[in-house]
């Protein structure tokens, strides 16, 4: 990736956002890594959150490490799609040429953003460590998500990936973090 992103941007990271389509524990685990190494990084995040779920800012919430902070911006939107958010849409459009790293549990959503930004948004990199993809249960919807998202997307990486990049440009030590449910292992800032 030669023009590394400085921005992350979270679709409903929300365990109950919609009803039917929790993420599993793996791609709770990758958002949280995610949003930690972000954090971390310095990075410029920004969430857009379904109105089911007040956000909790505080460090005993619901899902710790997946609530926003103080200082990221947060846009409401009532349907899966994102697209009825104003503020949201000045944010895209405040970003427009950049590289931005995406992450969401809503397929549904995170295609609303990828249209979103066709015309004169920011180039989106999805995450593939925080997949949307385990609620389609179909084979065929699964491929056709997965070849609509490559072709409106500008790439996609993993966490691994990004740390790998990171380390590379800015000289991070890393170290080895086991996954919780114990499938596989990554690296994470120290």
């Amino acid at each position: 990736m030669t023009n590394p992103a400085c921005r992350l941007l979270c679709i409903d990271l929300q365990v109950d956002a919609v009803p039917g389509c929790e993420p599993d524990a793996s791609s709770i685990f990758g958002a949280r890594q995610l949003l930690t190494l972000g954090r971390r990084l310095g990075w410029t995040i920004a969430h857009a959150r379904r109105r089911t779920q007040v956000v909790i800012r505080s460090r005993n919430g619901a899902q710790p490490g997946l609530n926003p902070l103080m200082t990221e911006q947060v846009f409401f939107h009532d349907g899966r799609s994102i697209a009825d958010s104003q503020g949201f849409a000045d944010l895209l459009y405040a970003w427009r040429g950049e590289t931005v790293y995406v992450a969401a549990f809503d397929h549904v959503s995170l295609l609303s953003c990828l249209i979103a930004c066709q015309e004169q948004g920011p180039k989106l990199v999805l995450i593939e460590d925080v997949p949307p993809l385990q609620t389609l249960t179909d084979p065929a919807a699964k491929q056709d998500f997965h070849g609509a998202a490559t072709r409106l997307a500008a790439g996609a990486t993993t966490i691994g990936g990004i740390i790998k990049e990171s380390s590379r440009r800015l000289g991070i030590k890393v170290a080895a973090v086991n996954d919780p449910v114990g499938q596989s292992h990554r690296s994470m800032p120290i």
